[in-house]
């Protein structure tokens, strides 16, 4: 990781973004661009993620008795859960091509959780030809939930357990 890098960090309920900056001044004047330290440049809290189905539906299950007077059942199943992460997974792919566009780093690092990183990574793909660079400047990622991680151990995780693309 060397100065101008960024980190991207994200799980279904929030996203951080890191730049790499100079640590030192041999580093800021390029004789050694790996002595950095990560600054927090964004954040967002993805609120969809958090919702819950009874707060969105307010018909509940057993509210209205059926004629036998016994309670009712669930008369539809809404699918409402799957459409809100889905709707997450494209703001985070987003989110990505997004940040990657308009700070332009040399590369980015990227760290998602295992159960989300194949659709959210086919969703940036999809983004493509809007954001060229999203794809290309991909340096390493990891199928890992770092968004509580200590931020000065980012660099650290990614050299020992990053994949490159």
């Amino acid at each position: 990781m060397k100065v101008g890098d960024l980190v991207i960090v994200a799980n279904l309920g929030e996203m951080k973004v890191y730049r790499a900056e100079p640590r030192d001044l041999e580093a800021e004047a390029g004789l050694k661009p790996q002595n950095i330290k990560l600054d927090l440049v964004n954040a967002i809290d993805y609120v969809e993620a958090h919702w819950k189905v009874k707060d969105i539906v307010t018909d509940e299950a057993g509210r209205f008795k059926s004629p036998n007077r016994t309670s009712g059942g669930i008369a539809e199943k809404h699918g409402i859960e799957e459409k809100l992460e889905e709707d997450v997974i494209r703001a985070i792919a987003h989110d990505i091509a997004r940040f990657v566009q308009e700070y332009n780093p040399p590369k980015y690092f990227l760290a998602l959780p295992e159960t989300i990183f194949k659709r959210v990574w086919q969703q940036v793909e999809n983004l493509a030809p809007k954001y060229p660079d999203v794809t290309r400047k991909l340096f390493r990622y990891i199928e890992e939930d770092l968004t509580k991680s200590d931020r000065q151990k980012l660099p650290e995780i990614f050299k020992e357990r990053g994949r490159h693309f």
